[in-house]
C-alpha cells in the first residue's frame, strides 16, 4: 500500500544523517511493489533448502518441536526463593528435559490448559490427559525437575509453527480485513459498476478451480477435504510480478487485478469459516459474539482510540481460538468494527492547519528560532499533529502501520515455516498423485480459465465491461497470475489436511509448483500483450454499457 505521491516534507533537502545513509537502500527497496513478492519468494527458497538439506531435522526442532507457553501459575509459599538456579551452588543439575515431548494442541474447556501428550513419537495418536480446573499438568510431571506450582490458572503451549499459523497470521488477517473493508467503501468495491467486473472474476476464479479438483479426488474421502486449497490469489506475488512488467502492463489492469485478490480473499475468508471449522464451542463463540458487539458499540459511539480496540482484540483472539473456529477470522472481526470515517473534513483540516501553522510562523520574530525554546510553536505544531490524526480515519492509520510488517515480517515468517517441503521419493512421485494433480490443474487451468470465462459473461451479460486500455489477451494473463496461490493456499492446506502429513506436504509441494508456473506463464502472456496508451486516470473504470455498445 503506497502512498508516496512525491510530495515534499520537511526533511526535503536536508543532508542525511549516517544512519539514514545507511537505511537508505532498504528504504528504496521496500518502496518498491514488487519487494513484498521478492522477500516471500526468498524466504520460500530458504525453507525448502533447509527442509531438504542436511540440516533438515534442524528445521523441524525450530518450527515443529520448540514449544512456546504463555502460563499463569502459583507456587508453594517460598519455593521459588528457595531454589537455587542450576549452574550455581553445590546442587546437583536435576533438570529433566522434554524438549522432544510433544504437547497436545488441545485446550481444556476450562481453563485453556494445553495438556501434554504420552510418550511414542510425533505419529502416534496423542493421549489427552484431563485435568481439574486450577490444577497444573506441570505440577503433575516436574517439567523443570525443581519446584512446581500446585495451581494453574492459565496455559496455553503451542509449538512455533502453530504460533505463526494462529497468532502472527492473525495479524495478517487483519491487514486484509481492513484492505477489504476499505475497498468496499471507498474503494474499486464500493460502486456496483465497478465491483461487478473483479467480483464475477473472483467468483469465477473460486468455483473452476475447486470444481477441478473435485473432479482429481471424486470419491476420495481422504483427500476431499482439500477442495479449497486452490482457490486462493496471493496478491504480494501476483502485484510484484505485473510491477516488475512496467508499462506492459495498464494500471488499470492493476486496479482489476488488486481488486480481483480482494474480492478473492474474501471468499476465502467465508470458505475457512464455514468449511473448515468443526465442532465449534457455542459457549465461546458467545463469547466471542459479545465482544464483537461491544466493539461494534464502540464504533457506533465514534470512538477512535485504536489501543482500545487491539486490546479489546486479544481476548476476541483467544475466544475464537478455543471457539474451534479459525483464530485467525478474529483478525478479521476486529478490522470489520475498526472506524474508517474521519473525525474532520478536509475543509475544517485546511482551515486549522492553516491557522496553525499562521502561529508557528508568527510567534517568534526570528523565523529560525528553535521550537525547542518557543512554547508557542511547540504548541501550534502539536495542534498540527491533532490535525493530521483526526482528519485521517483510524482504519487508514492501521493498515498504513501495520501493512509492512505484514509484507516484510509475518509473511516471510510463514513462508520459511511452512513452505520447507521435505521431498522423499523423488518429486515426481510427490507430484503424480491426485491432490498434487488436482492442486495444480486447479491453480494453472482453472484460475485463468474460472476468471477469464467470468469476466466474459459479465460483459456480456451488461452489468460490467472490460476497463480501458485492457484486452482480453489482458484479462488471461491476470487470470494466470491469479493462480499463484502460494499464501493463502497453504494456509488452507494446512487447515484441510491437518491430521494428514503425507497429503499435506503433496499439496505444499503442488502449490509451489503450480504456482511458479502460473507466474511465468502469466508473466510472459502479459509480456507479449501490445502496450497500449494509458488512459487517463478518470477514465481507468469501466462505465457499464460501451463494451456492450461498441460490440454489439
Amino acid at each position: 500500500m503506497s502512498h508516496d505521491h512525491h510530495i515534499p516534507t520537511a526533511e526535503h533537502k536536508l543532508r542525511m544523517e549516517p544512519s539514514e545513509r545507511l537505511a537508505r537502500p532498504f528504504q528504496r527497496f521496500a518502496q518498491m511493489s514488487s519487494a513484498g513478492g521478492l522477500v516471500l519468494l526468498a524466504m520460500t527458497i530458504v525453507a525448502m533448502v533447509w527442509a531438504n538439506s542436511r540440516f533438515a531435522e534442524s528445521y523441524e526442532r525450530v518450527f515443529h518441536d520448540t514449544r512456546l507457553a504463555i502460563a499463569v501459575e502459583h507456587y508453594p509459599h517460598g519455593t521459588l526463593h528457595e531454589e537455587e538456579p542450576n549452574g550455581h551452588g553445590d546442587e546437583p543439575d536435576t533438570t529433566i528435559n522434554h524438549a522432544d515431548e510433544p504437547v497436545v494442541e488441545h485446550a481444556s474447556r476450562h481453563t485453556g490448559q494445553i495438556l501434554p501428550a504420552s510418550q511414542g513419537g510425533h505419529d502416534e495418536p496423542p493421549t489427552v490427559i484431563e485435568v481439574p480446573e486450577g490444577h497444573s499438568p506441570a505440577a503433575e510431571l516436574g517439567h523443570d525437575g525443581h519446584a512446581s506450582p500446585d495451581k494453574t490458572y492459565f496455559f496455553m503451549g503451542h509449538g512455533l509453527a502453530h504460533w505463526i499459523n494462529d497468532l502472527l497470521m492473525a495479524v495478517f488477517f487483519l491487514v486484509v480485513g481492513l484492505e477489504i473493508k476499505r475497498e468496499i467503501l471507498v474503494g474499486e468495491l464500493a460502486s456496483p459498476r465497478r465491483a461487478a467486473l473483479p467480483v464475477f472474476a473472483a467468483l469465477g476464479g473460486m468455483i473452476a478451480p475447486a470444481l477441478i479438483f473435485t473432479a482429481f479426488n471424486w470419491g476420495n474421502k481422504d483427500t476431499m477435504s482439500g477442495w479449497g486449497v486452490p482457490m486462493a490469489t496471493d496478491i504480494a506475488f501476483a502485484v510484484g510480478i505485473m510491477s516488475m512488467l512496467g508499462k506492459k502492463v495498464p494500471n488499470s489492469l492493476k486496479v482489476f487485478l488488486l481488486s480481483l485478490a480482494i474480492a478473492d480473499d474474501l471468499g476465502a475468508l467465508v470458505v475457512i469459516a464455514v468449511f473448515y471449522t468443526e465442532s465449534p464451542k457455542f459457549e465461546y463463540l458467545g463469547y466471542a459474539g459479545s465482544l464483537v458487539a461491544l466493539l461494534l458499540a464502540l464504533n457506533v459511539l465514534r470512538c477512535r482510540w485504536i489501543t482500545l480496540y487491539m486490546l479489546i482484540g486479544i481476548p476476541l483472539w483467544y475466544c475464537v481460538f478455543m471457539s474451534g473456529v479459525h483464530a485467525t477470522i478474529a483478525g478479521v472481526l476486529l478490522a470489520m468494527t475498526i472506524p474508517a470515517h474521519a473525525r474532520v473534513d478536509a475543509v475544517n483540516f485546511s482551515y486549522s492547519t492553516r491557522r496553525a501553522l499562521e502561529i508557528f510562523d508568527n510567534a517568534e520574530d526570528d523565523p529560525n528560532a528553535s521550537v525547542t525554546e518557543s512554547s508557542i510553536r511547540r504548541a501550534a505544531v502539536f495542534a498540527m499533529m491533532k490535525n493530521a490524526k483526526y482528519v485521517i480515519p483510524p482504519l487508514h492509520r492501521m493498515e498504513t502501520v501495520l501493512h509492512p510488517w505484514a509484507a516484510f515480517f509475518i509473511i516471510p515468517v510463514f513462508a520459511l515455516a511452512n513452505a520447507g517441503v521435505p521431498v522423499h521419493g523423488g518429486v515426481g512421485e510427490a507430484i503424480s498423485g491426485s491432490v498434487s494433480m488436482g492442486v495444480i490443474c486447479g491453480l494453472v487451468i482453472g484460475k485463468p480459465l474460472g476468471i477469464t470465462i467470468a469476466s466474459l459473461i459479465a460483459c456480456k451479460l451488461g452489468v460490467a465491461a472490460l476497463p480501458r486500455g485492457v484486452s482480453l489477451r489482458h484479462i488471461i494473463g491476470a487470470g494466470m497470475l491469479g493462480g499463484i496461490g502460494f499464501t493463502m493456499a497453504i494456509f488452507i492446506a494446512n487447515l484441510a489436511y491437518k491430521n494428514d502429513p503425507v497429503n499435506l506436504e503433496h499439496a505444499k509441494l503442488a502449490i509451489l509448483t503450480g504456482s511458479s508456473i502460473a507466474a511465468v506463464a502469466g508473466a510472459l502472456i502479459l509480456a507479449t500483450c501490445k502496450s497500449q496508451e494509458e488512459p487517463e486516470p478518470d477514465t481507468l473504470g469501466p462505465v457499464v454499457g460501451e463494451y456492450a455498445d461498441k460490440h454489439s
